[in-house]
């Protein structure tokens, strides 16, 4: 299984296996769940996370104490923001270091 994207962005692309890239589903005490595989890019992560509730916020996850998602460019591809997007303007919204 490669790790690049090789479709358009949601839980419905799927690697060589039957899971999903990534999936989200709301537990017994209706907490949400979501769960990233290797080979999710920016855009499935954003679309999973569109389909939260507004005022949800995250509390925990399994294995160490910080959660860290590390994202890596495509080779071969520029590092650029599609045509019509653009960055939050508000830095508390989204912030990266390198």
């Amino acid at each position: 299984m490669s790790i690049f994207s090789s479709g358009p962005h949601g839980s419905w692309r799927t690697p060589d296996d039957d899971h999903p890239l990534i999936s989200a589903r709301v537990d017994h005490n209706g907490e949400h769940e979501l769960t990233l595989r290797p080979g999710a890019d920016i855009g499935d992560l954003v679309a999973l996370l569109t389909t939260l509730p507004p005022a949800a916020f995250f509390t925990e996850h399994f294995g160490d104490v910080d959660a860290i998602l590390i994202f890596r460019p495509v080779p071969g591809h520029p590092a650029t923001v599609p045509a019509g997007e653009t960055n939050p303007p508000d830095p508390a919204a989204a912030h990266a270091t390198s």
